[in-house]
């Protein structure tokens, strides 16, 4: 029944937004018209199905419409933000590319008009579908009731977790009538979970979490017989809150239990051939925009102001602790301590250009091509000189984590304030804490945003740039 009345609100929210992009395409169309916009044959063709595809697609990648998991309100509004944002770029992109810049500034008022009733359509659809699940138990005669049995730590994150997101079933909470500090010896423990198991049958209970320390669970088979036999569904969750990080990740892997020390996006597949795409696609605008033109010009300047090569290369650690050659503008003299010595306020050997190439980044810019040599992404935990990783993996427990990933040519770091020298061991735990958030919460939107903050960064000045 749950899984009912749960499949049918994302059917209707499908169908609801199905219509409404629909609808939206419509209105566009209608309005060009109107202003005397001429499209060739393909575009309008074309155009149902490209929205439709793209819409499908974006709400794939962000799952949206999830049906295996617990519903969260909080998920469902920010998803489809991201789905209908995502929906709406993609149409400029198919308007530009297909018809061309002329015809696309014509278009302007009608992008506005469906932006704005795709906004609308959001904001009115969200409120009207709050509104039906925060009442929807109210016409369900006979609801699906979940609970809890076994009180720690984890059974309480557990609890929290089913209490604000049941729309779909009924929670009364822990059922415990017995504390588990209490159980002596499996068998005590056998004979409290055989009575709370018939104590919830008896009170309409339908789905059961046993949440308990891996020590007490002997032969699961006789507690899921005794389930079964009363038509219930019994749930078993270890409790492994005083054995693990706080922060752990689990996962099973066939039927073995695994636990992680974090949740790392990153080692899924997908999302990283996602995040190769866009590295490639974001280098290669870089490299045919900016570097085409840019690369001879700071060429002339480099070689005019001092000696020595136009880029400067420099053995950096890279993903999995391997060393990789960096590339930069070079921006100093050539010296002998540019492996060693970071770079300072005044430093004397960076030459007139290259202050201002470092203080606008312009210097980075050649790590594009380490980007599409495979050594960097675009946005990833900075790389450091070799020796600076040696001495501070000896200070720092966790600082190797961030080599996890591909270093980044920005990152999460940077456009939070930890960029430049770092004097203090404080410094660098901070920029590490830093690069291990990213880590653990890596999507494709938080590099875009990225992206983004270093521009702005860029734009504004940072003092720690020199």
């Amino acid at each position: 029944m749950r899984n009912r009345h749960k499949f049918t609100f994302i059917f209707c929210s499908i169908l609801s937004d199905f219509f409404a992009i629909i609808g939206g395409i419509f209105l566009f169309f209608n309005f060009t018209e109107e202003a005397s916009v001429q499209w060739n044959l393909f575009v309008v063709e074309n155009s149902y199905l490209f929205a439709i595809v793209g819409w499908l697609l974006a709400a794939l990648y962000f799952n949206l419409y999830r049906l295996d998991t617990i519903f969260s309100l909080t998920t469902f509004y920010r998803n489809s933000w991201r789905v209908f944002l995502s929906q709406c770029i993609l149409w400029q992109v198919y308007l530009l590319v297909f018809q061309g810049a002329s015809e696309y500034r014509l278009a302007i008022g009608a992008n506005l008009l469906q932006f704005s009733y795709l906004l609308l359509y959001l904001l009115v659809s969200r409120i009207i579908f709050t509104l039906v699940l925060n009442n929807i138990k109210k016409f369900i005669k006979k609801p699906f009731i979940v609970a809890i049995w076994g009180f720690n730590t984890t059974s309480i994150q557990l609890a929290s977790k089913l209490e604000s997101n049941a729309y779909f079933y009924d929670f009364p909470g822990i059922i415990n009538d017995i504390n588990e500090e209490s159980f002596t010896d499996k068998s005590t423990f056998g004979e409290a979970l055989s009575n709370a198991i018939l104590r919830a049958s008896g009170n309409g209970i339908q789905e059961l979490y046993i949440v308990v320390k891996p020590q007490f669970i002997n032969d699961l088979n006789s507690y899921f017989e005794l389930a079964d036999r009363y038509c219930l569904r019994l749930k078993f969750v270890p409790d492994l809150s005083t054995i693990s990080k706080s922060s752990f990740s689990s996962s099973n892997f066939e039927n073995f239990h695994v636990i992680r020390p974090r949740h790392e996006p990153l080692q899924n597949a997908y999302n990283r051939l996602v995040k190769r795409i866009f590295d490639i696609v974001f280098s290669f605008s870089v490299l045919v925009f900016i570097l085409s033109w840019l690369y001879p010009l700071m060429a002339i300047i480099i070689k005019k102001q001092s000696k020595g090569p136009v880029l400067f290369k420099q053995l950096r650690t890279g993903k999995k602790n391997e060393a990789f050659w960096c590339y930069k503008f070079r921006s100093m003299t050539v010296n002998t301590q540019s492996d060693s010595l970071q770079a300072q306020k005044e430093d004397a050997r960076v030459t007139p250009i290259g202050k201002f190439i470092r203080r606008t980044s312009i210097d980075e810019l050649p790590q594009f091509f380490n980007v599409l040599l495979g050594n960097m992404s675009v946005v990833g935990p900075r790389p450091h000189m070799l020796k600076h990783t040696q001495d501070y993996n000896e200070q720092i427990n966790n600082f190797m984590v961030r080599h996890f990933v591909k270093p980044g040519i920005t990152g999460l770091a940077q456009v939070s304030g930890y960029r430049g020298e770092t004097k203090k061991v404080s410094d660098m735990q901070r920029r590490v804490k830093a690069d291990i958030d990213y880590l653990q919460n890596w999507s494709l939107i938080k590099d875009i945003k990225i992206c983004v903050l270093t521009v702005i960064v860029t734009l504004k000045g940072d003092e720690n740039a020199f």
